[in-house]
């Protein structure tokens, strides 16, 4: 396993085993009790995942994701037999992720608070079930796969005593993911332990008791439009590892999943149980979530035609006489400079005004814009020489920019081919233009690759013009600290 992925890991099982002396105090109070969650559905943590599934990918850092993570109903969620159980429970689920990195470790840290109503024939009571935070770390990805774990901490936020809303007691979880690309596919397997509290229910004659379980869940999502529509269908439950009797949530739930904005959300789902005669198993249940992924600042995209990259200028002048001074030192002198304090030219490139080029790379604010494509070898990850000048050219302007603290190279690619390998092929062509600014003097530490396939085209046309405007590299602008 890579170094990066035994940190994360090893992060991960910190922040879920450091709660095990919290968890052991209050054995005593959880045994005794009679309280039970006995609603098992929990909302993915961003639009990475699909209902209740998590998803590997992390959100960047210092992106946020946050809004109703979902409003879910559950009909006969408890059937006693002889008296009247739990007809109905309603649950709101406010919900917020935030992307992080710490000593070079990128992860995810996110938050949920469900307040609930739960009737029971002409009564109904209401309440907040157990505060959810959560840290999830990728430990692999490439080829359209990839791997995650999220730690996670459930802390009632009251006193649970003959409430149906929430655990008794801390309860800890750590749960693997893994998921696929595979064309218009995503295919996502959740699964782990959960560290509830030994508690029983009693509801009349009929006792219900739960303990330490394994979530499981594998959920399958087809894109009718990449990245706008997705139809999404999950079997998600739990199995006993610990003393049980009458408790075994298993679930079938549908839905749509409805792209807003880049990858702000709808969802709409609807299912049922699977185990008749088990608490946690609804006749019926229905969701909504509606969650908010901010786009960054609007960006400014040029593009020039391949055919249109100009040579390189001719090279740097002869340095001026002594009696003509150069205070910039780049070759011009100064009663000919227009820009007698800033150097015209990079890495031996210049023409005759003496002032800095601007014809290759803007600084946007959000994005460094390079108006000259960066051209790689047909198929391949390989810099194609047009691309030396280009790449040169923002090279000089990051080393001269030092507070651009951090920068995407994000790499795309037409819509030709299979997904998988499109993004496969975007990724390294990002890590190829890394290694190759890295190689001219800006540090890797300020270079974040990321590979998009074909998932964000700037023309959703299919043809050869709106190909040559879609496989590009940009230079998204993360951090900048201020001087």
């Amino acid at each position: 396993m890579p170094r990066l992925a035994r940190v994360s890991l090893w992060v991960v099982f910190e922040c879920v085993l450091a709660l095990g002396l919290v968890v052991d105090a209050s054995r005593a109070h959880a045994q005794s009790t009679g309280a039970l969650a006995v609603d098992d559905f929990r909302p993915a943590m961003d639009a990475n995942g699909m209902l209740t599934l998590d998803g590997s990918r992390l959100l960047d850092r210092g992106d946020l994701s946050f809004g109703l993570g979902s409003l879910e109903w559950g009909r006969h969620l408890v059937v006693a037999p002889g008296m009247t159980g739990v007809d109905n429970l309603v649950s709101a689920t406010l919900a917020a992720a935030y992307g992080a990195e710490l000593a070079g470790v990128p992860f995810e840290v996110g938050a949920g608070i469900p307040l609930a109503i739960a009737s029971a024939g002409d009564s109904s009571s209401q309440g907040a079930g157990d505060l959810a935070m959560h840290v999830k770390v990728r430990l692999a990805h490439g080829h359209g796969l990839g791997v995650a774990a999220i730690g996670s901490v459930y802390v009632p936020l009251q006193h649970q005593a003959d409430r149906v809303f929430g655990e008794p007691g801390v309860t800890p979880q750590l749960i693997g993911v893994a998921d696929a690309q595979l064309g218009a596919w995503r295919i996502a397997v959740n699964g782990g332990i959960r560290l509830r509290p030994t508690s029983t229910l009693a509801m009349g004659t009929m006792e219900v008791t739960s303990s330490r379980e394994a979530p499981l869940g594998v959920g399958v999502a087809w894109a009718l439009a990449p990245h706008k529509f997705e139809l999404i269908g999950e079997v998600f439950g739990a199995i006993p590892l610990a003393a049980h009797h009458g408790y075994q949530p298993l679930e079938a739930l549908g839905g749509v999943k409805l792209y807003l904005a880049r990858a702000s959300y709808l969802a709409l789902g609807a299912g049922r149980g699977l185990s008749a005669g088990q608490v946690g198993n609804p006749d019926l249940r229905a969701m909504i979530s509606i969650v908010f992924e901010p786009s960054p600042p609007e960006r400014v995209h040029a593009h020039v035609a391949d055919d249109d990259v100009a040579l390189a200028p001719p090279p740097r002048a002869a340095p001026p006489a002594d009696d003509f001074p150069d205070r910039d030192h780049d070759g011009i002198r100064d009663d000919l400079d227009k820009c007698p304090d800033e150097p015209e030219t990079y890495n031996g490139y210049q023409d005759e005004d003496g002032c800095p080029d601007s014809d290759i790379v803007t600084d946007a604010g959000s994005e460094l814009v390079v108006l000259r494509s960066i051209d790689f070898e047909f198929d391949s990850a390989k810099l194609a020489p047009t691309a030396a000048p280009v790449l040169d050219a923002v090279a000089f302007t990051l080393v001269n920019n030092p507070d651009i603290g951090l920068v995407e190279v994000a790499g795309h690619t037409d819509e030709r081919g299979d997904d998988a390998y499109n993004l496969e092929l975007s990724e390294r062509r990002a890590a190829s233009v890394v290694a190759y600014l890295a190689a001219h003097g800006v540090a890797r530490s300020r270079l974040d690759p990321h590979g998009y396939g074909e998932t964000r085209p700037l023309d959703r046309g299919h043809d050869e013009a709106a190909w040559a405007k879609n496989r590009r590299v940009e230079f998204l602008i993360k951090q900048r600290a201020a001087l």
